[in-house]
């Protein structure tokens, strides 16, 4: 098409026909610009849908990602709800002097409270995309902020879990040791993740008894209520946690669908 109008301008220009050769070079240069700006709109169509494709490849990370946190969160949160419930379970029996009479449940409830869950987030790609400035491939704004405080909530809830960790070590199994016969606990103890039944516990009970005193009676009770109360703040973390992963998990879902 350029050579076409090369042509026809050298003609005019012999033919002397200036006016038609001033068109003719206009449209030459038109031509030219035009071809430059749909040059310039195909590199940016180009980049573009490069940009879309780290962006769903980063979406489709997180959503991997925060889909098994959830897992691992609920499985968390099911333990603990089963600590919770034994220590309220021993403060009964305590408050009822029935400590002595029921040894059995006694060990399988002590055994319960030390069975505390830590919750340990995945956070490798939601870190990387903070850290290494991928933040703004991200569009949506809700999105990008959650991230930088879904590690800031992750790390302030570490805090809490290693007030109960210190205290369960430091105070109550001080002082359960010196009361309790806790070599029980094994004879009923199981743990998930021994699938192959690896683990090797105790098969007779032992031959020592529990007796409290009045004064052991009280501080048992404020033990047990000082451990649950660790623990409470542990539980109220892992509840909020799982708010913020079940919203972000829809934010993703949806920023996916539109992008699908």
């Amino acid at each position: 098409m350029i050579n076409l109008f090369r042509k026809i301008r050298q003609e005019n220009l012999i033919k002397n026909k200036f006016s038609k050769y001033l068109i003719y070079a206009i449209g030459e240069i038109v031509l030219v610009v035009i071809g430059i700006l749909l040059a310039l709109q195909i590199n940016s169509w180009n980049q573009q849908r490069v940009e879309d494709e780290k962006e769903i490849a980063l979406l489709t990370s997180l959503k991997s990602e925060f889909q098994h946190n959830l897992s691992t969160l609920n499985e968390s949160i099911e333990i603990n709800r089963k600590v919770t419930e034994s220590c309220l379970q021993l403060t009964q029996l305590i408050r009822a002097d029935s400590i002595t009479k029921v040894p059995d449940l006694v060990d399988e409830l002590l055994l319960n409270i030390g069975g505390i869950s830590s919750f340990d987030a995945r956070t490798g790609i939601s870190s990387e995309i903070v850290n290494s400035g991928k933040l703004n491939i991200l569009k949506n704004k809700d999105l990008r902020e959650r991230l930088g405080n879904w590690l800031t909530l992750i790390g302030d809830s570490q805090e809490d879990l290693l007030f109960r960790s210190d205290n369960y070590t430091m105070n109550l199994m001080p002082f359960l040791i010196q009361r309790f016969p806790l070599a029980n606990g094994e004879l009923t103890k199981k743990l998930e993740h021994d699938k192959k039944n690896y683990l090797e516990t105790y098969k007779v009970k032992s031959p020592f008894k529990s007796n409290l005193s009045q004064k052991d009676l009280m501080e048992f009770e404020n033990q047990v209520w000082h451990h649950k109360h660790n623990h409470d703040y542990v539980v109220i973390n892992e509840l909020n946690i799982q708010d913020f992963i079940l919203s972000t998990i829809e934010i993703l879902e949806e920023e996916l669908r539109e992008k699908g």
